[in-house]
C-alpha cells in the first residue's frame, strides 16, 4: 500500500511539473517585426525573438519595437510620426490608442503603417486581431469607415514589393443576417498587390467573414480558393471540398449568393460558376446543385443601416 501511495505521489509531482512547464512561456515562433521601407514605399519584415516569456509582456515588447528606429537607415519604425498612448489586451484582441497626429499621415503612409503594426502583432500566435483608436475614439480610415478589428488578411501585399504595384480598393461584399436567411451589405477597403486577381481578393474576403457585429459569416472558414478566372464576363471559381460544409444556421442559398453577389459587384462579372475540386456536379449543403451558373440575386438582400449610410 505504501509503495502504491509513493508511486501515486510521484505521478502527481510529475503532472504538476509538466503543467508548470506547459505554462512557462508563450510560443514565440514566427514572430516578426514589420518596418516601413523608405526607398520604395514598401514593407520589410525581420525575424524577432522577444526577451519576455508571458503573453502581455511580449505584446508590450513588440509595441516598443514598433516605436524604435531600426539600425538600417533605409527602414523606418511604423510608430514614428505620431505617439503611442496606451494599449489594452482582452483575450486575443489588442487595442492600440494613438495621438491625433496619426490622422496627419498621407493615405499611402497610413495604410502602410497600419499594415506593419497589425502584421507585427498578429505574427505572435496569441494575437488574432488589432483594434485602432485615436485619442480614445474609434479610428476611421480615409474613406471615413471604421475598420473594426483588423488582421493580416485585410492587408494583402508582398514583402519587399514596391508600393507602385499596390492598389487600394473598396469592395462591396455580402454576408448573412442574424437568422441566416438573408444577405446584408458590407463595405471593406483592402490594400492588395495588383498582380493578384481582384476576384480572388473578393473570394478570400468573403471566406474571412465580416468585421462588424451586424453581419455573420456565410462560408466555412476552412474553404480554400484553388483558382479563379474570368472569361466572357463569367467568373469560374474552384474551391476545395471544405466549401460543401456550410456555416451553421445559414441557408444554402444565402451562402451561395454571398459569393455570387460579391463577385458580381465587380464591373467585369455578370455570372459565376462554382466548382469543387474542379467538379461542377457537386451538391452544396445537400440542397443546391452547382451545375450551371449563378447571377446576382438582389431579392435576398435586406436593407441595413450600414447600406443606407454608405449610399
Amino acid at each position: 500500500m505504501k509503495r502504491r501511495s509513493a508511486i501515486s505521489f510521484i505521478i502527481l509531482i510529475l503532472c504538476l511539473l509538466l503543467s508548470a512547464c506547459g505554462k512557462k512561456g508563450a510560443d514565440k515562433r514566427g514572430i516578426r517585426i514589420y518596418y516601413l521601407n523608405k526607398s520604395d514605399y514598401g514593407i520589410q519584415e525581420q525575424d524577432y525573438m522577444p526577451e519576455a516569456d508571458d503573453k502581455d509582456r511580449i505584446i508590450e515588447e513588440l509595441i516598443a519595437k514598433l516605436c524604435v528606429q531600426p539600425k538600417e537607415m533605409t527602414l523606418r519604425a511604423p510608430i514614428s510620426n505620431f505617439r503611442f498612448l496606451s494599449s489594452e489586451t482582452k483575450g486575443r484582441i489588442v487595442t492600440l490608442n494613438f495621438s491625433s497626429e496619426y490622422y496627419d499621415l498621407s493615405a499611402v503612409e497610413e495604410v502602410l503603417t497600419r499594415t506593419a503594426i497589425v502584421n507585427t502583432l498578429c505574427s505572435f500566435a496569441e494575437v488574432d486581431g488589432v483594434y485602432f483608436m485615436v485619442e480614445g475614439e474609434a479610428f476611421h480610415d480615409a474613406d471615413g469607415e471604421e475598420p473594426g478589428i483588423m488582421n493580416p488578411d485585410q492587408f494583402i501585399y508582398n514583402s519587399y514589393t514596391e508600393m507602385r504595384n499596390y492598389e487600394r480598393v473598396r469592395l462591396h461584399l455580402y454576408f448573412a443576417n442574424e437568422s441566416g436567411d438573408k444577405l446584408v451589405d458590407a463595405y471593406r477597403t483592402v490594400v492588395y498587390n495588383s498582380n493578384m486577381p481582384l476576384e480572388r481578393i473578393v473570394l478570400e474576403q468573403v471566406i474571412q467573414g465580416p468585421n462588424g457585429s451586424f453581419a455573420f459569416p456565410t462560408v466555412n472558414s476552412e474553404t480554400k480558393v484553388i483558382n479563379v478566372t474570368t472569361r466572357d464576363r463569367r467568373c469560374y471559381v474552384n474551391l476545395n471540398r471544405e466549401f460543401l460544409t456550410g456555416q451553421q444556421n445559414v441557408l444554402a442559398q444565402t451562402a451561395i449568393y454571398s459569393i455570387v453577389n460579391s463577385l458580381c459587384e465587380l464591373p467585369s462579372i455578370d455570372s459565376v460558376q462554382i466548382s469543387v475540386d474542379g467538379n461542377t456536379d457537386a451538391i452544396f449543403m445537400e440542397s443546391i446543385s452547382l451545375a450551371g451558373s449563378f447571377r446576382m440575386n438582389k431579392e435576398l438582400v435586406e436593407s441595413t443601416q450600414e447600406e443606407t449610410a454608405e449610399e
